[in-house]
């Protein structure tokens, strides 16, 4: 049995598929009722949408109020004419002359409301102008009105095209965010509210759906996800899908405690798993939260706030995180300083110190470590701890790489022409090394020189990257070859792949900082430290510690067996000249025999 469709039913039905009560407002239409605003020298303009039981004006001016209930709507009668309806006095008319607007504050009185209709041929709304006078209203005036009606649900129509809804949800996308933003931000400036980014489906699993069951299935799953969430936040927020798995929205709460217990129960209820492809998949919950003053803070903002949160509950394992100033300070020095780098190298910002390393059983200095700094003109000195692992994450070591080895090797040769013959270590990253030709350029760099391959020690942190039949692998073991000695930089600092030390070319294992700082606090670190050195013996390695700085690390250093020592125990970084003078002060006569890195 065929139940007939009302017209208020179908009305809705194209209110829902054009998404036009999704947004609080309808901010892509405040200029058009500024026009009509303006063009009919009216105190009153606003855009209608006549729902079930209210009305809502998405788009006003000079209207108190957001809603009305639909018995008083004066639109409700518009929309059923097939053309502009104008009302020159309401209070003359039995159906308004009660109506709240006349009766009480404004006490509107005229009325001109042209339907908006869909192009399906239902009428959803209107546009309407309002005076507190009584006035007439010409054929040409009605033309004009019905004109901008055409504008509005040309805008309405435009919105719920492609362009603002991400296609495999059907939700308005991140242009379409920016846009309602804007809007509301213009026309509640100052009002504080919640942004919230939710990721329901981390991308390394998203990808690993992908591959094993095909791209339909985890959009499927996507999709019920973005609708599972609208369903949890119907009648108090608007979704946005802003990234392949990223949903957004903003509402507006009394405090982040009632924030963060929304976010909780959006969380149980996000978990719950989703079918795809007959496979119950578990959706991931992480969310960044934070607090926004509409106005003060751009659309772009909020978006860049709620990441920045989002991935500090991802790195922390937690369901959600608030937006940190701290980070986003941290962060955005750090790009600073990424798109400073290439102009300090050519301003000569950067420059090299060197730090001895010292044999342990007589604390004599047998070789340096090329260190980068880098005096930034108006940050001040920045830490190699910072710039370094930005450079890495970053297109930068392509250029950095060179201009140090240049400036490491050329004072080689200074010191050679002076009759030093210092062995200096180089820290070369895993992206350094992935390149085929990154061995033909060093050796390029060498022979210019007349530098002798064994001169010089190439220092590699570990990594999942270090595998003997990797690029990398293949460039290390034709260095070692070529006389080249390979050292392990920061060994023991997390990763601590022992599989790669005896498939790899490697002379030294420099154990890190971080196992030499807990000597004497952690009962569990001189294991570690002598278990270390123990296999390294074994294995025919030296070993060497980083960061001593206090005497007793240094003796159980030398009590157990460990080669060499490096920290500012014994020597901070030094410049060239001040370098000499610690070998000049060992009374070996440096100048007259060859240091070894090993020695």
């Amino acid at each position: 049995m065929n139940v007939p469709i009302t017209e208020a039913q179908e009305r809705m039905a194209v209110l829902g598929a054009m998404h036009v009560l999704d947004s609080e407002s309808g901010p892509s239409l405040d200029r058009i009722t500024s026009l009509a605003a303006f063009a009919f020298n009216a105190p009153v303009a606003f855009v209608s949408i006549v729902g079930d039981d209210k009305q809502r004006f998405i788009s006003r001016i000079g209207l108190p109020v957001g809603e009305t209930d639909i018995r008083f709507s004066i639109c409700a009668h518009a929309i059923a004419c097939n053309e502009v309806m104008v009302v020159p006095d309401l209070r003359e008319d039995p159906r308004f002359k009660n109506n709240p607007l006349v009766v009480a504050p404004p006490h509107l009185l005229f009325y001109a409301g042209a339907p908006l209709v869909a192009k399906n041929g239902v009428a959803i709304g209107a546009m309407c102008i309002m005076d507190t006078k009584v006035r007439e209203f010409s054929e040409p005036e009605r033309a004009q009105l019905s004109t901008l009606a055409q504008l509005v649900i040309a805008q309405l129509e435009l919105r719920n095209m492609s362009g603002r809804l991400e296609p495999v949800s059907g939700i308005p996308n991140r242009h379409q965010f920016q846009i309602d933003y804007a809007g509301l931000a213009e026309r509640h400036s100052g009002r504080r509210m919640f942004a919230v980014l939710l990721d329901v489906f981390d991308i390394p699993r998203a990808n690993e759906a992908g591959q094993a069951l095909g791209m339909r299935p985890l959009e499927v799953l996507i999709r019920r996800a973005g609708a599972r969430l609208k369903l949890a936040l119907e009648g108090l927020a608007d979704v946005y899908h802003v990234g392949v798995t990223r949903f957004a929205f903003l509402v507006d709460l009394p405090s982040p405690k009632e924030l963060e217990a929304l976010v909780n129960e959006l969380r149980q209820r996000m978990s719950r798993p989703l079918m795809a492809a007959a496979v119950p998949m578990s959706p991931r919950f992480h969310a960044g939260i934070c607090a926004v003053t509409l106005g003060a803070d751009t659309g772009d903002d909020v978006i860049r706030k709620v990441l920045i949160g989002l991935h500090e509950s991802f790195e922390a394992r937690q369901p959600f995180a608030w937006y940190s100033e701290e980070r986003d300070n941290r962060m955005r020095r750090g790009y600073r300083l990424a798109a400073d780098a290439e102009r300090g190298l050519r301003k000569d910002e950067f420059y090299l110190q060197y730090q001895p390393r010292y044999r342990a059983c007589d604390l004599q200095p047998v070789s340096a470590e090329a260190l980068l700094r880098w005096t930034h003109p108006r940050l001040g000195p920045v830490s190699p701890g910072e710039f370094i692992p930005i450079f890495e994450r970053t297109a930068l070591m392509e250029a950095v790489t060179p201009w140090v080895l240049d400036a490491a090797l050329d004072q080689l040769v200074a010191w050679r022409a002076a009759r030093h013959y210092l062995a200096l270590s180089i820290n070369l990253s895993g992206a350094d090394l992935s390149s085929e030709d990154a061995w033909t350029r060093l050796r390029s760099m060498l022979e210019a020189r007349r530098l002798p391959f064994d001169c010089i020690e190439i220092e590699i942190t570990e990594g999942e990257w270090l595998r003997a039949d990797s690029v990398a692998g293949r460039q290390i073991r034709a260095m070692a070859d070529a006389g080249i000695k390979i050292a392990i930089d920061d060994f023991g600092s997390g990763y601590s792949n022992f599989g790669y030390l005896s498939d790899l070319p490697i002379d030294t294992i420099k154990m890190d900082k971080s196992l030499i700082d807990n000597l004497e606090t952690d009962p569990k670190a001189k294991p570690k430290v002598m278990a270390i050195i123990n296999l390294a013996r074994e294995l025919g390695y030296h070993t060497v510690a980083e960061g001593v700085e206090t005497p007793a690390q240094l003796r159980f250093l030398q009590e157990h067996g460990c080669d060499q020592i490096q920290g500012y125990l014994l020597s901070r970084p030094l410049n060239a000249e001040a370098l000499l003078q610690v070998f000049s002060d060992r009374g070996t006569g440096e100048s007259e025999d060859k240091a070894s890195v090993n020695s």
